[in-house]
């Protein structure tokens, strides 16, 4: 039979006692554990919302130059134009809508709603067609609107240039504050002249 000696008790329950984690440690361990997936949690999230903001703001330049194009071919193409100037003597319209008419006969009106952020289209009066979202026109200093659409004209109803302004905020819904970014407003703007000119 072997007896421990008070001495060795005393090293056998200190080996004993070092082999475990106190319920002190296991609490520090399981917060600082805690601490850190949250972190890594938020930088996930903070990057998918990023990531989320370029693709919409990617998306929403791609679908407005395409859309600015389609607006300057159909001024090359048109054979007729509007508004027209009331006072035959004016030179400029600026309007937040523009009309044309092609080849065709059918007449295409574009239309800024400055109401619901909105660019519409109409064929023959037909229904609007919402063609892009969250769309401005430009505004003077004082907060004025100025029209998006502006036509110069010769003797009241040749149209010599027309001209395109206007700001496209994309389509974000997530919030970026964790990246401390904001989704930048995309501006178009465009001149073109008609290929044939009507009197």
């Amino acid at each position: 039979m072997i007896h421990c000696t008070h001495r060795q008790k005393l090293g056998c329950a200190c080996r004993r006692s070092r082999r475990a984690f106190s319920l002190v440690e296991m609490l520090i361990a399981l917060a600082i554990s805690a601490a850190l997936l949250v972190a890594v949690f938020a930088a996930l999230t903070a990057s998918f919302r990023a990531y989320q903001a370029t693709t919409e703001q990617a998306s929403t330049h791609v679908v407005g130059r395409v859309i600015m194009h389609r607006m300057m071919a159909m001024v090359r193409n048109g054979i007729d134009f509007g508004p027209i100037p009331e006072d035959p003597r004016d030179r400029y319209v600026a309007s937040d809508q523009i009309i044309f008419v092609g080849d065709d006969d059918r007449e295409i009106t574009l239309r800024l709603d400055r109401a619901t952020s909105a660019l519409l289209m109409q064929i023959n009066n037909g229904p609007e067609q919402l063609l892009l979202e969250g769309v401005r026109g430009p505004t003077e200093v004082g907060g004025e609107a100025i029209g998006a659409f502006t036509l110069e004209f010769e003797n009241g109803t040749k149209l010599v240039r027309a001209s395109f302004d206007l700001t496209v905020d994309a389509d974000d819904n997530a919030s970026v504050a964790l990246e401390g970014n904001e989704v930048v407003p995309i501006r178009l703007i465009g001149t073109t002249a008609p290929r044939r000119l009507t009197w």
